[in-house]
């Protein structure tokens, strides 16, 4: 799998800019991805994202019908171990799990949260807004 993982970090900005009706950064970076089918969401950054939403059920088709979804098994469990124990400084949960999960299926994770992603090894992340 090659591709791009999507962090909430990304999402939530992306999903007020088309509210707000603007193409800002979120939206700019998405347009100059090479298409959706390269394009995915983490489990655990769907969770993330319907926890603080107004209309859970609404947003859920949206982002359903928008993205691929990658779920979490053994294989990220034990690449979340792994970079949680090497690591200088620890990830918080969620993290590790969108870390891992983005490590393990050699996917560019895409945010705008540098202290948790940023001098990860074996991550490849980019933060949207530069």
């Amino acid at each position: 799998m090659s591709g791009y993982l999507l962090d909430s970090s990304f999402v939530v900005p992306l999903l007020k800019e088309q509210i707000a009706g603007n193409a800002g950064d979120a939206t700019r970076y998405l347009q100059r991805l090479p298409g959706p089918s390269r394009v995915y969401l983490s489990i655990i950054s769907y969770a993330e994202i319907l926890e603080h939403a107004a209309n859970p059920a609404e947003l859920s088709k949206e982002l359903r019908g928008r993205f691929r979804f990658v779920g979490v098994g053994q294989d990220i469990a034990e690449r979340v171990a792994l970079m949680q124990t090497r690591a200088e400084r620890r990830m918080g949960e969620n993290d590790a799990w969108i870390a891992a999960t983005a490590a393990k299926g050699k996917l560019t994770l895409v945010g705008h949260d540098d202290e948790a992603f940023s001098n990860r090894p074996g991550l490849t992340y980019v933060n949207f807004r530069r």
